[in-house]
């Protein structure tokens, strides 16, 4: 069943309907995790989708794009055309995670890539992943590599310390998931939806719950998508959104590292959680500063933004502690 949207020439489908011939292997699904709508984004858009219609993979793959009704509407024509047999949906929703679940219940395949709209895929990315699959069927979800754009030095330290907690440097199991870029069974998605409600980097709720459960997660380097970079503002909107979320995880849930001292301890508790994500970020990353272009030359400049970056997060803690939400924020 075909629906239109009011005042665009554009159509979404249902899950009685499928815009394939043939069953789809993989449905690829595309959702911004920043607030759409203005030129900056429709740019992004626009290489996110043509990263994604010069891939290599030789199967039938389902590509859906959730955004929200008013977004959809004032959509620039040309985006349409980009992506041949590219699915719009229109939704009522906000949150990024709460698309990506609407998108699980909508797909046909059975194996689900997701993508944030902000994000260019090499065009391999979709072989890679359904490789990586077929290579670990123990796997319920594999992350992909994500950098920033190699323009500076500054760019390449930065991806690393906001990409290097899923990075495992090579092929195999982690802990952690990137949302951003990844592969997914359609059927663990359902049964295990995204938390919603609690911004865009409570993942963590999941896939602890996965980790206790003894399902693994793996990580692929060959899944590579590079993320735009928009500077400091960016950063300080991200890591802000980070440290309420490490506060009001170990709220909700104890067992994490370090609940018990947040809830015995408060604010108190801020210093000795600043250190744990220094220490644990510079030890996951250090071993990485190959795969990001970076050498051991630049090992002072990782330690010092490092100390930066976390020290960002600061402010998000405190409104967390405080029953605040994390603020105003372009990412949903």
């Amino acid at each position: 069943m075909w629906i239109p949207l009011q005042k665009t020439h554009y159509y979404f489908n249902t899950r009685s309907h499928s815009n394939v011939s043939n069953h789809p292997l993989v449905s690829v699904l595309i959702v911004s995790d920043y607030r759409g709508g203005a030129q900056k984004s429709w740019d992004d858009m626009r290489r996110c989708l043509a990263g994604l219609a010069h891939q290599d993979f030789s199967g039938v793959v389902e590509f859906m794009l959730l955004e929200a009704r008013e977004c959809l509407e004032a959509m620039p024509q040309d985006l349409a055309t980009i992506l041949p047999g590219l699915c719009l949906i229109p939704c009522d929703l906000d949150g990024s995670y709460e698309m990506k679940n609407l998108a699980a219940h909508l797909a046909h395949a059975d194996l689900l890539m997701c993508i944030d709209a902000d994000n260019i895929p090499v065009s391999s990315w979709i072989t890679a992943g359904v490789n990586a699959m077929a290579s670990h069927p123990q796997a319920i979800a594999i992350s992909g590599r994500t950098s920033y754009p190699p323009r500076t030095i500054l760019e390449r330290v930065l991806g690393l310390l906001s990409r290097s907690y899923t990075d495992a440097g090579t092929e195999g199991p982690v802990t952690l998931l990137a949302t951003n870029n990844m592969i997914i069974r359609r059927e663990q998605l359902l049964n295990d939806p995204l938390p919603e409600g609690l911004g865009p980097f409570a993942y963590r709720l999941l896939t602890e719950k996965w980790h206790r459960q003894g399902k693994q997660l793996f990580f692929c380097p060959d899944m590579r998508v590079v993320h735009d970079f928009e500077g400091w503002p960016m950063e300080r909107d991200v890591r802000r959104g980070v440290g309420w979320t490490e506060i009001r995880l170990r709220q909700l849930d104890d067992s994490f590292r370090g609940g018990r001292v947040v809830r015995a301890l408060g604010a108190l508790s801020i210093p000795p959680l600043y250190l744990y994500r220094v220490t644990d970020r510079l030890t996951r990353a250090l071993p990485l500063l190959r795969h990001f272009g970076l050498s051991w030359w630049d090992a002072p400049l990782v330690i010092g933004l490092t100390l930066y970056v976390h020290a960002l997060e600061i402010p998000g803690m405190v409104r967390a502690l405080r029953g605040l939400d994390a603020g105003h924020s372009a990412y949903r």
